[in-house]
């Protein structure tokens, strides 16, 4: 039983009580006067002391009945008080009945059949009487029963055969009343619970009507009914504040289209989802109406004023974003390529040159400046990269790889990088296979190998994996000072270095961006990638490729030798706008022994070839001078030999779309500056394909 029925009940039984307090002066009154009635006529036939004595106390029980009925009255008990003043009700009950029930025994004599008709008669009105008055309480009810019981005992010992018979009548007469007392009780009993049960939903209903109702005519929405036949029925005070409307004018009943031509503007509502509705001062209002089952319909009106304004602000600030993003892209894709250009040249010349002055002497200094050949084609390389994958021009290409090689190799690799900056390199074994692209994950695990040695001096850093739910989790530790929580993020920022103000190049690449780098990478392929720091203890990257079957994997990349010998005499075309490049290229590759055709334009290029042999390749730059581009000048000279002829394209572009184009095209691409090594290992496989062919 739930709480709401203990109170239902316990009210039950507060309203029963009280019914029997109610039938008290009844009670009384048919009790003094059957009490005096009886007196009267057994006055002759009983002894008159006994009757006086007995009636006597019925009038002191009668009192204090009363005296009873008044307290109750004046004290008007609460339903958990209650509960005793029943009890009290029903002990007088069962003290009047004791009274009544020694009536057979005091005045009942068998010899005189008058008195027993009397006594008989008298008992079975005052049980009727009990029955009609306190059967809604049946504690009380049952000390009238004792009347009954005591009168048919007496009967059957005393009065013989007539008695007996009389006693039987008596009997059935109790069991009679007892069996409607029992119905009339329950018929009641549910008769109240319906009733407080009734008055209960009924409270409930007008509480939340009440609230439904504050809550509608406060709410900052607007809300009205519409029935199936299109008439206004139900609405708060915020919808006509945002129509525009006065409630004057408003009934119930209205046809809405009545009402909906009073805004300013007229209102047009769509038959069904939602809609916008500006007012003539401006605002901008949200419909939004549902569909009931019976047809009606639900509107809902919902300022949205300040929402569009801020939407607009965001617009605003999107927009501003997007365009300094673009010009950010433009600027670093003319910068990238306009550096690109003389650092190409510069590479070709000097690859030229230190083959031709190359000596113990000068050694050490073409070292150092291959060094910072290096360097800067790194630096260039990386935004090469960036670009790459904002253009989404670099696509994962994804089969099983032996971690175990990829270990093997970057340990062997970066032993002498660990012991430039005094650290100490494990790399731990693995025998996993993984599901990845071996390109991309070398050059992720190279890009946390770099950070991690040359922001850790004279420490650890760790290369492990371990097996986790399907996955490899290939970690690289490192001790060197660690990273401030509120950095976590930002260290995958373009262009952001921590603690490394000075731009040194030693700690990663110059630009910043080799974190960039992977955290790209690793979205492009799926995988998690997480960093946890602790400063001043060290930091530990992971990257979570899927596991694969150990079945064939990619092989370790090999480097090719290419013998000189093989260009000698090969003829290639290079076309380049720019005459240090052009002059440079041609230089180096006359020097590998190819015959070069030189053209600064495609008019040039057209020129030459009517005069000579027609080229084996074509080295073509992306960009070139006026509005050809360099796909487009391959075109041509294509279509002028008549032949298919190995291109090879050249760029210093770093433009997304420029990068999306050129890698579209089909041709091998390599980008400004180009390594000689590259260069050399490109030309001599494009001439060694189409020679197969």
């Amino acid at each position: 039983m739930n709480p709401g029925d203990r109170v239902t009940q316990a009210e039950i039984q507060a309203e029963l009580i009280g019914t029997l307090f109610r039938s008290i002066p009844v009670a009384i009154a048919v009790h003094v006067v059957s009490s005096t009635v009886l007196v009267s006529m057994l006055w002759d036939k009983a002894a008159r002391d006994r009757l006086l004595l007995w009636l006597a106390a019925l009038y002191g029980l009668a009192a204090v009945r009363w005296l009873l009925l008044r307290a109750y009255q004046r004290r008007r008990p609460t339903v958990e008080g209650i509960p005793p003043w029943g009890r009290a009700a029903a002990a007088l009950s069962w003290t009047f009945g004791l009274a009544w029930g020694a009536v057979p025994v005091l005045f009942l004599d068998p010899a005189q059949p008058l008195n027993l008709i009397v006594i008989t008669v008298i008992l079975v009105v005052l049980n009727a009487q009990a029955l009609m008055a306190v059967v809604s309480y049946p504690p009380a009810y049952l000390a009238s029963a004792l009347t009954l019981l005591s009168l048919a005992t007496v009967l059957i010992l005393r009065a013989g055969a007539v008695g007996a018979d009389v006693a039987l009548l008596v009997s059935l007469n109790l069991a009679a009343s007892l069996c409607y007392a029992r119905n009339v009780y329950k018929t009641l009993n549910r008769s109240l619970q319906l009733r407080f049960e009734n008055a209960a939903l009924r409270r409930e209903t007008e509480e939340k009507s009440a609230l439904l109702e504050t809550t509608l005519q406060n709410i900052q929405q607007g809300i009205s009914l519409i029935d199936r036949e299109g008439r206004l029925r139900m609405w708060n005070r915020q919808s006509l504040t945002l129509l525009g409307l006065d409630d004057r004018t408003l009934h119930a009943g209205q046809p809405f289209s009545a009402v909906s031509s009073a805004a300013d503007p007229p209102l047009a509502l769509p038959p069904t989802g939602q809609s916008e509705y500006r007012r003539a001062d401006g605002a901008t209002i949200e419909i939004r109406q549902s569909a009931l089952s019976d047809g009606s319909r639900i509107f809902t009106y919902t300022d949205i004023s300040e929402l569009k304004r801020r939407e607009e602000i965001l617009n605003t600030a999107r927009q501003g974003a997007e365009q300094a993003n673009a010009a950010k892209t433009r600027f670093l894709a003319t910068a990238s390529h306009d550096l690109r250009q003389p650092i190409h040249a510069l590479g070709l010349f000097f690859a030229n040159l230190a083959d031709r002055v190359r000596n113990a002497e000068t050694e050490p200094l073409i070292g150092q400046i291959e060094e910072s050949i290096a360097a800067i084609d790194g630096m260039l390389s990386a935004l090469l990269d960036i670009s790459k994958l904002d253009a989404g021009v670099i696509r994962p290409h994804i089969g099983p790889v032996a971690v175990a090689e990829l270990f093997k190799r970057l340990d062997s690799e970066y032993q002498p990088l660990a012991r430039e900056t005094a650290n100490s390199l494990r790399v731990r074994p693995s025998r996993a296979v993984v599901q990845t692209d071996l390109a991309m994950l070398e050059r992720i695990l190279r890009n946390l190998l770099t950070n991690a040695l040359r922001y850790t001096g004279n420490g650890r850093v760790l290369v492990g994996a371990r097996r986790r739910a399907g996955q490899l989790r290939i970690e690289v530790h490192d001790t060197g000072s660690g990273i401030p929580a509120d950095q976590l993020e930002a260290i995958f920022w373009e262009f952001h270095q921590l603690g490394n103000p000075e731009r040194d190049r030693h700690q990663g690449l110059g630009l910043g961006l080799g974190l960039a780098i992977v955290k790209r990478l690793a979205a492009l392929l799926g995988y998690p990638m997480t960093v946890r720091s602790r400063l001043g203890r060290g930091s530990c990257f992971t990257i979570a490729p899927p596991l694969a079957e150990p079945s064939a994997c990619y092989p370790a990349p090999a480097s090719v030798a290419v013998p000189g010998r093989e260009l000698q005499g090969r003829r290639v075309l290079v076309l380049d706008d720019d005459s240090p490049v052009l002059e440079a290229m041609s230089g180096l590759l006359g020097r590998w022994g190819c015959a070069v055709i030189k053209a600064l334009s495609l008019v040039e290029a057209q020129n030459q070839l009517e005069r000579q042999a027609p080229p084996e390749l074509l080295v073509v730059d992306y960009r070139l001078r006026g509005e050809v581009s360099g796909l487009e000048a391959v075109a041509v000279l294509q279509k002028n030999l008549r032949r298919y002829v190995p291109t090879l394209i050249i760029t210093g572009d770093t433009d997304p779309e420029h990068l999306r184009e050129a890698e579209a095209s089909g041709y091998p691409l390599l980008h400004k500056p180009v390594q000689p090594a590259k260069l050399r290992s490109a030309v001599r496989h494009l001439i060694r394909a189409n020679e197969r062919e």
